[in-house]
């Protein structure tokens, strides 16, 4: 998947999606993809925040991983450093 292709699945976000949803969708069309990578994408697209986010990401029970945060709980914590960084989510 492309840059570009990953930018277009997170604008969802601020579309309303939840985070979750969003990153889950990306890792599964794009097999090669890890959460490290997905959080540089993640952090590289929403640039009004900081590196807090990335530890989210990395500690995030996704559909890859087998332990983790919860995505309800993911969720929480990603939209409120979006917010807190000026997005309208």
């Amino acid at each position: 998947m492309s840059l570009s292709e990953t930018a277009k699945f997170l604008m969802e976000i601020l579309e309303g999606e939840l985070p979750s949803t969003v990153l889950n969708r990306v890792l599964e069309t794009d097999p090669g993809m890890d959460k490290y990578e997905l959080a540089n994408v993640f952090l590289t697209r929403f640039d009004r925040l900081d590196s807090k986010v990335l530890p989210a990401i990395w500690h995030w029970k996704s559909v890859r991983s087998i332990r983790g945060m919860s995505d309800e709980q993911f969720d929480e914590t990603v939209l409120a450093l979006m917010r807190s960084a000026g997005y309208r989510v």
